[in-house]
């Protein structure tokens, strides 16, 4: 049933009201308007403002390499033991994954596959979005 059919008075007024329709150059100045708003480009950040604290840390364990391998008494022999035995966990864990790909190359098609696909992905990814922006 109809709200119409319930209430006469509302159907009086919804029979005396105009039907709403927009101007004949609605779409071209709602067009012209849409056209004239430009998407703002993003600055991106410098390579050193996004990784500073990388390029702090590399750069800290390269003078520390400099400075054992340069002036080994500067450090002490037992600090370059303690270095040894800190870093051994992570060389033996390398030297067991790099004997693992040797033996099972299957894995490092795998890895190196997708490894590729992420990189392709990035880049269209990339290419697509400064596409948008500049239409």
């Amino acid at each position: 049933m109809n709200i119409q059919d319930k209430d006469p008075f509302l159907a009086k007024l919804l029979r005396q009201l105009p039907l709403d329709e927009p101007s004949e150059d609605f779409t071209q100045r709602l067009m012209s308007i849409i056209q004239q708003t430009e998407v703002e480009e993003v600055e991106k950040a410098s390579f050193f403002l996004v990784y500073r604290y990388w390029l702090i840390a590399a750069f800290t364990v390269c003078m520390l390499v400099a400075a054992t391998i340069f002036f080994p008494s500067f450090i002490g022999h037992r600090q370059i033991q303690t270095l040894q035995n800190f870093f051994n966990p992570f060389v033996n864990a390398f030297n067991s994954i790099a004997s693992l790909l040797k033996t099972q190359p299957i894995i490092s098609v795998v890895i190196l596959s997708l490894v590729g696909l992420l990189m392709i992905d990035r880049l269209l990814s990339k290419m697509f979005h400064q596409n948008v922006q500049h239409s």
